[in-house]
């Protein structure tokens, strides 16, 4: 026979596909045709594994940005330690200046003088590369975050709580205290109760 005559002689043999019901349920996967439930049941699993990557995702970053913040920190307390170590030296050479400035009619401490004074800017710029400020000091309000009242006094020429005086600088680090101000601070005087007689 030949394939004119198959053709002609009998019903086609190549099956019509079907078109997929859009109400049903079932999904042919991989040659296989799956159940309603099953559908459900992997739906069901892909959210949790969905929602399981967005948790990771996240956990991740909080992790990351943790890691980043405790390295700023690290690298700040390491920088901290030796720079406080020099904080000394830097009002050594405030007073050292300070004292040759009062005795400024003699020649021959002059170049003494420049020797402090230019040491001091050394100093002053190094700590500047390391954004290390000073505290605000004499003339603001006292802030025991920052300074530390070594004396009170009390007087009406001043606003309560106002700095009248400042014994040591104090500084930060990037915003972070790393010597606090000794400071005098302003008080108003008590009022004393009259007593009628």
């Amino acid at each position: 026979m030949s394939k004119e005559q198959k053709s002609q002689s009998g019903p086609s043999r190549t099956r019509a596909k079907k078109k997929p019901d859009p109400e049903s349920k079932e999904k042919k996967t991989n040659g296989t045709l799956l159940g309603a439930s099953t559908v459900e049941r992997l739906e069901s699993e892909q959210d949790v594994y969905y929602d399981l990557l967005l948790r990771t995702k996240a956990e991740f970053d909080n992790y990351r940005k943790r890691m980043e913040k405790e390295k700023v920190d690290l690298r700040i307390q390491s920088q901290s330690a030796p720079i406080h170590e020099l904080l000394p030296i830097l009002d050594a050479c405030e007073k050292g200046l300070e004292s040759l400035s009062k005795t400024s009619t003699d020649s021959q401490l002059q170049p003494y003088y420049d020797g402090y004074e230019l040491l001091l800017t050394q100093l002053k710029s190094v700590l500047a590369r390391f954004e290390v400020e000073v505290i605000p000091g004499v003339g603001t309000r006292f802030d025991p975050n920052v300074h530390e009242a070594v004396l009170r006094e009390f007087t009406t020429d001043h606003e309560e709580g106002e700095i009248v005086e400042e014994y040591r600088k104090g500084y930060t680090i990037r915003g972070r205290l790393l010597r606090a101000s000794q400071v005098k601070v302003a008080l108003h005087p008590p009022v004393k109760a009259t007593t009628g007689e």
